[in-house]
């Protein structure tokens, strides 16, 4: 946890995005790199009956942070992503936020 799923762009730009990304994020929400999990996800977008080009899309799942935190996220990712996006590609960032009492590992749950 967190959780990065990226749509709407290539596997290239993910795998190269995902050599500093993590490096970058993990000491700013306090949580070990090994803990981080990138998902690509390959998907068609479709308008009045034909697939059309998509916006790139990050949806980020995590345990709640404070706005301001999440907003240093989202700038941190945005600007990595736009790297590698023609310059007039709008970026779309979703933060999920999890409790802890819902997220489970091997049967175990988060919750304090």
């Amino acid at each position: 946890m967190p959780h990065l799923r990226f749509r709407g762009m290539s596997r290239a730009i993910v795998k190269e995005v995902s050599k500093t990304l993590v490096t970058t994020l993990a000491p700013i929400i306090e949580s070990p790199e090994n803990h981080f999990v990138l998902e690509f996800i390959p998907a068609e977008f479709v308008q009045d009956g034909q697939i059309v080009a998509g916006q790139p899309l990050v949806e980020v799942l995590w345990f709640t942070r404070p706005q301001a935190l999440q907003d240093q996220v989202a700038s941190i990712i945005t600007a990595e992503l736009k790297k590698h996006l023609a310059p007039e590609q709008d970026l779309c960032i979703i933060f999920t936020p999890l409790d802890g009492y819902s997220y489970y590992e091997n049967g175990q749950h988060y919750g304090k």
